[in-house]
Parts: structure tokens; C-alpha cells; sequence
């Protein structure tokens, strides 16, 4: 029989001493398994067990509005806690579950919570590695640790809630405290009274948990209190765990300008490890983990971090591997291989001293990725820089090119790539860093990078996968105010202008790190593209618009989208199936008829003559398309520069707002010819979410399946067959 407790709102360092009370209570066998739920009372942000306050809280709001800060005993990330929400725990034997795994009560437990809110008419689901969600936003995020046998286990009902005090609370980039970032977090994060209109009473709530948690776990319970022992022990232990020796026992090192840190981030949760060393000697004096992981024993990683203590550089995986090899150990979704990883990021940064960085600017250095410093910096062959670091009146701001004006740093990294061999490409969204990184792993180049902490922190996952595939590199970091947040979700917001602060790059380690590179200045020659209008498709230019200094070329398809091919179903798609483009033609020649306000947008590949014949005749035949059907409304997108409301919808599109021009016109079908894929997909998914127009692409490259319609490889020969057809 279970007991279920409700033990009321506390302050936070009462319900810390209960969960360590319980939990040593249940490995001596002395409590029967329990089910507990509790409230804070005032308000509070509990870290995770291995975290750092001065990391992952702001304390001078906290302390400002009277928000409480403590440490739980489990691992896990910072959360902030009003007094609405509801928490709840189990506290039980591994073996009453059937489960010996970590992640099987993880997913056991987080399935339980997922059927009772379910009972409660909210579609909640279990979410690996440790969230319950509702339709992709997070309800509740949870954690454990172990004791033995004994297993505590817990998670929060977000109720009612308070994004923008939370993210005030916890040390989020500013850029998130705006009110389009705070809108970004509530559609990131679900709470009941939001999803069923209105506020439940706990006794609804805690009956829904109970019957989701008997059903996956197969409990009998009846309600309970604590026993003599609990709250006299809670008297005992409460004020230790309100005090600084508890609450602050792990100490930031990322201030500290004698650590070198890093970021390294695995399935299993993010790493933050500082390490100190004797650079002369090659000896790693001091180490320092935290991190939002689940590990036990949780003196684990203060075990490692003395066994580490004085080992030579050389040494360092191997020692690791030691002190793993014969331990009895258990993490959620870790393994070795990233303790190794997370370790060894920030020593490699040492290497930097060899190519005449001062120590103290060390940490400008993020991460070498896949190897040694300096064996990826003799290496590397593509130089990639952000957009954001270009002046906001530059011409070149969001084109992979520069004009090496000498207006800012990116024309300086441009001119020293050029000089070194390398090549320089300005990264103006994350499909064109998603498609570049693939591009240098599949021609064997190793690139230097420039971006902030967060980005790599938020985007880790596609610089490890170019890694996998054969991309190793080093980042930079850079200074100012950063766009961390550009991304597939956030990149509607960056174009619309949000990050208009003009950032720089670290220019004076850059040619220090770049100076082991012979120069080849003499063999390398930019090659300057001219361009004009296309004399078939300039009548519809807007009368306003001037021709800029330079535009997206062809070569920006074929070279940093060649990863495009990993989309290629075949000749053409329609919806989920593949046909042969004849047949796309067919459908597409009768969508056409049949709609009442089509559109065709010209792109730059065939809006432009860059003298090559076939995107001449691609765009002759365009012409002859809109010619032919005579009820088409052309609208062209010139360049992927946003216009910032100076422009006219009727007869051109917004880059980083697709949609307006087409609900503007209230299009039902829309075709896009002449866009480059990396642009093409950003405007399929833009009309899809905020338009009900159907969607066809006529690519140059690999199609787009993502579209109602698309064709692969369209050239001239192809668009005579459809106007054929018309």
C-alpha cells in the first residue's frame, strides 16, 4: 500500500529537507512508498544539484523582488516556482516498479503524470529525455536521484503562470526579456488554466495524478501524513538547507580569468566544466563540473573532479576512463564518452597560447570541434561569419558575400580569409549554416566560425552532427549584444529586425590564431560577378526599386546547398507522393486554371542575368509562362534583404514576411521559381503556417517536398512541357 501525502505550502528549504528526509528514509526501509505533492510558499528558483547560483540565476531581481533561491537534491536544469504550482514526487523502491534503469522509471513515472492530466481533458504526453507535454509545449519538466534501491522522483503542474517573472528570475540573454521573447517562452511552455480555460481545484488535480500513477504503476494508496520521525527530523535538517552552505556549494569559475570553461552539450543534458592549468608544465591543476544532468551517486562528480587533480594533459582521457572503469555508476542518457567530450572541450582552448593568444583571452575561443586547436586551424578552409557583425545599412548585411568596404570587421576577416586560401561565407540564417556545415563535411573542409555562447549552446547539435560527418572547426566568440536565438523558430524574428544591435568579431585573435596559415594572397583572386536586370522579367521590377550593390548568385545554391540532395525523393512530389514531373506538370497546369488569384514569385536566379544561358532561357520561358496564362500576380523577391515596410505588397515580397504579399492579394496558389532552396524552404514554411494559398516550387536543385507541389532539377526543357500543357 502507498501513502499519498499532501504536505501543504512551505518555504523551499523545507520541501528540500523532506525530499532528502524521505528519500533516506525509504533506503532504510523506514517510510512505505510514497506519493507526495507539495507547494512553495513565497515564490522561489530551485537549480539543479550540480549547478552554479551565479550561472543560472539573477540575483539581483531575485533579491530585488523577494524571490527565494535553493538547491534541490535532484540534478537537472533551474526552474522558477510561483505559488500556484502544484509539485508532486515519488518516493519509492526500484524494484516495486519493475525497473532498474533510470530511464525507465523516468519514462514509467512521466507516462503515469501524462495519463492523469489526460483524466483532467489536457493532451499530455511523455516527451524523452525527462518533460511531459502538451502538443510540443512543456507542462512539467522532471529529474530524480537515486539511493541504492530508494528513488526519489519529481516534476511540477505549471497551474497558472508567470512567464515574464520567470524569465527575469533565471540568467536568460536579455534579448529574451523583450516582449517578443517573452512571447516566444509562452509558446514554448503549457500550464493547465491556459489549456482548459479555467483553474481546477488541487483536490481535482492531485485525484487525476493518483489515478494516472495507479494505473501505469499498478499502486493500491490511501492518504497519509508525516510520521513523528519526518517532521522531527524536519526541525533537525530545514535550516541547513536554507543556508548558503547549502544553497551556493557549487561555485561559478566561468568569471574566473585562471579558468578556461566550456559549453558541451549531449543527449543526456549540458555540461559547463572550468578547468585550471599549469599551460608550462601541461598539467590540469583544477576541475569543475556543473551541468544540468542526472547522475548518481551525486558525489560522482566531485569524486572525478579530485581524481583529476594534477594529471597531465596527455593523460586526461585515459584517467577518465579510469576512474569510470570499475565504478558503479547510473546517469539519464550519459555515457563515458561524454564525460570525455565535456572535459577535454576546454582544455583544447589551451592550445591557443601556442598560437600567441594571451592566456587571459583564452575563453574568446568556444570550442574546437573534432580535433586540436591548432591541427583545425592549419586545416581550415571556410571561414564562416555572421550576418549581425555587418553594419545595418550595409548592402551585404544578409547576402554570403561582402564588399570588403573596410566598414567592419567581417570585410577584414573577408580580406584575411582571402588571403590565407580560405573561403569566407556570411551566415544569414540557420539553413544556410545547416546546409554549409554539411557541405564542408562532405568536402573533408575544416572551418573557423564566429558566434556567441547561446547560439552554440542552443544549435549544438548541428555543429556535432558536421563533426560525425568529417566538418571539424573552431568557434569564436564575439562581442555585443547577440542574435544567440537565430535558428529555424527564431529566424522570423531576426529578419524582421529585432537584432539591430551591429556586433563585432574578435579581430586581433583572429589574426593571431591565423597567423600559422602561409599566406597565398597572390593565387587567390575574388572573382567579381556582374549582374543586371533579366531584359524578360525587368518590366515587372517596382518602380522604386534601385539595383543594390549585390545579390544571392547562383553559386550560393550550388555550393552551401549541396546538401539540398538529403531532400531528394525524385523527379517531382505531390504531397506525400512522389511522381514524375510530367505528371507534377499535369496537376500543377490544372491547379493553375482552376485558381482564381494565382501568383508566381521571381526569384533572384532568374530576376537577374548573370550571363549564364541557362537561367536565360529559364527566365525567357518564365515569361513566356506568365504571358501565356495572363491572370498571374508576379511578385518577385530580388534579394533577401528585409524591407521594413518600405516596400509594396502588390508587387513584392518581404523576405522575412512571405506571407503578407500573399494574404495581401489573398492568393490561392502560389508558385516559386528562381529561389534559392535554402530561402525557398523558409518561405514554404512561413506561407504554410499564416496562409491557407497552395504551394509550388519549380527548383533548380533537389525540390522541396515540403511544398503542396514541387519539381526537381526544372530547367528550360521542363518549363516548355508545362506551358505546353496551358
Amino acid at each position: 500500500m502507498w501513502r499519498v501525502l499532501y504536505t501543504g505550502e512551505r518555504p523551499h528549504y523545507e520541501n528540500i529537507a523532506l525530499d532528502r528526509i524521505m528519500l533516506d528514509l525509504r533506503a532504510e526501509g523506514r517510510i512505505p512508498n510514497t506519493v507526495r505533492f507539495l507547494q512553495f510558499k513565497p515564490e522561489c528558483v530551485l537549480i539543479g544539484f550540480h549547478q552554479s547560483v551565479e550561472e543560472e540565476v539573477r540575483t539581483e531581481y531575485t533579491q530585488r523582488e523577494g524571490i527565494q533561491v535553493g538547491r534541490r537534491i535532484t540534478g537537472g536544469g533551474a526552474i522558477y516556482f510561483d505559488e500556484t504550482q502544484i509539485g508532486w514526487e515519488v518516493i519509492a523502491d526500484r524494484r516495486s516498479l519493475n525497473q532498474e534503469s533510470f530511464e525507465g522509471i523516468t519514462a514509467k513515472i512521466c507516462t503515469g503524470i501524462a495519463k492523469g492530466l489526460r483524466r483532467l481533458g489536457i493532451r499530455a504526453s511523455f516527451r524523452p529525455r525527462n518533460d511531459i507535454e502538451v502538443d510540443g509545449r512543456k507542462i512539467s519538466g522532471t529529474g530524480g536521484v537515486f539511493e541504492g534501491n530508494a528513488f526519489l522522483y519529481q516534476g511540477t503542474i505549471l497551474m497558472d503562470f508567470n512567464v515574464e517573472r520567470m524569465l527575469k528570475s533565471l540568467q536568460i540573454p536579455v534579448e529574451k526579456l523583450t516582449s517578443k521573447g517573452i512571447k516566444s517562452a509562452e509558446d514554448r511552455v503549457e500550464w493547465v488554466k491556459r489549456s482548459l480555460g479555467y483553474l481546477p481545484s488541487k483536490e481535482e488535480v492531485f485525484d487525476a495524478i493518483l489515478h494516472g500513477l495507479s494505473e501505469e504503476l499498478g499502486m493500491s494508496y490511501e492518504w497519509g501524513q508525516l510520521s513523528n520521525e519526518e517532521l522531527s527530523l524536519l526541525e533537525e535538517k530545514k535550516l541547513y538547507f536554507a543556508s548558503e552552505d547549502w544553497v551556493y556549494h557549487v561555485k561559478s569559475s566561468t568569471k574566473d580569468s585562471e579558468m578556461l570553461f566550456g559549453i558541451h552539450r549531449c543527449l543526456g543534458g549540458t555540461f559547463r566544466v572550468s578547468v585550471k592549468l599549469d599551460a608550462k608544465a601541461k598539467i590540469l591543476q583544477q576541475l569543475i563540473i556543473n551541468g544540468d544532468f542526472f547522475v548518481r551517486p551525486q558525489r560522482l562528480i566531485y569524486d572525478l573532479e579530485a581524481f583529476l587533480k594534477h594529471t597531465p594533459l596527455q593523460d586526461v582521457e585515459n584517467r577518465v576512463r579510469e576512474f569510470f572503469e570499475n565504478r558503479e555508476w547510473e546517469g539519464l542518457n550519459l555515457s563515458v564518452e561524454d564525460f570525455i567530450n565535456a572535459i577535454l572541450f576546454p582544455i583544447r582552448k589551451a592550445e591557443g597560447l601556442e598560437l600567441g593568444i594571451e592566456k587571459k583571452r583564452l575563453n574568446n575561443i568556444i570550442a574546437s570541434i573534432g580535433g586540436g586547436l591548432k591541427e583545425n586551424v592549419e586545416k581550415a578552409k571556410v571561414m564562416l561569419l555572421p550576418y549581425c557583425a555587418k553594419p545595418r545599412w550595409c548592402d551585404y548585411r544578409h547576402l554570403d558575400d561582402c564588399g570588403e568596404c573596410g566598414g567592419c570587421t567581417v570585410g577584414d576577416a573577408y580580406r584575411l580569409a582571402y588571403q590565407k586560401g580560405m573561403i569566407p561565407i556570411t551566415i544569414t540564417s540557420f539553413e544556410l549554416l545547416r546546409d554549409t556545415l554539411l557541405w564542408c563535411a562532405q568536402n573533408g573542409y575544416t572551418y573557423i566560425g564566429h558566434c556567441c555562447y547561446e547560439f552554440y549552446e542552443k544549435r549544438y547539435e548541428i555543429f556535432k552532427k558536421a563533426s560525425e560527418e568529417g566538418a571539424k572547426g573552431v568557434l569564436f566568440d564575439i562581442v555585443g549584444t547577440t542574435c544567440y536565438s537565430l535558428g529555424v523558430e527564431e529566424e522570423e524574428k531576426a529578419y524582421h529586425g529585432e537584432f539591430t544591435v551591429e556586433l563585432d568579431l574578435i579581430k586581433e585573435d583572429l589574426y593571431k590564431t591565423l597567423a600559422v596559415k602561409e599566406d597565398i594572397s597572390s593565387e587567390v583572386q575574388k572573382q567579381e560577378i556582374r549582374f543586371d536586370f533579366s531584359p524578360y522579367l525587368i518590366d515587372f521590377k517596382p518602380s522604386y526599386y534601385k539595383k543594390p550593390k549585390a545579390v544571392p548568385t547562383p553559386q550560393e545554391d550550388r555550393t552551401r546547398t549541396s546538401m539540398q540532395k538529403e531532400v531528394f525523393l525524385g523527379e517531382a512530389t505531390i504531397g506525400e507522393r512522389v511522381v514524375g514531373y510530367r505528371e507534377a506538370f499535369e496537376v500543377l497546369a490544372k491547379w493553375i486554371k482552376e485558381a482564381e488569384r494565382p501568383t508566381i514569385v521571381l526569384g533572384p536566379l532568374v530576376f537577374w542575368n548573370f550571363g549564364e544561358k541557362d537561367l536565360q532561357e529559364k527566365a525567357k520561358l518564365v515569361r513566356e509562362l506568365i504571358d501565356k496564362v495572363g491572370k498571374f500576380n508576379v511578385k518577385v523577391l530580388p534579394d533577401y534583404r528585409p524591407k521594413l515596410k518600405k516596400y509594396d505588397p502588390a508587387v513584392e515580397i518581404d523576405p522575412p514576411n512571405p506571407h503578407h504579399a500573399v494574404s495581401h492579394g489573398r492568393h490561392d496558389l502560389t508558385v516559386l521559381v528562381g529561389v534559392h532552396c535554402y530561402r525557398t524552404d523558409f518561405v514554404i514554411r512561413l506561407l504554410s503556417k499564416h496562409t491557407d494559398t497552395k504551394i509550388a516550387t519549380l527548383c533548380g536543385l533537389y525540390g522541396h517536398p515540403t511544398a503542396h507541389l514541387s519539381t526537381s532539377f526544372t530547367d528550360a526543357e521542363k518549363l516548355q512541357d508545362i506551358l505546353s500543357m496551358l
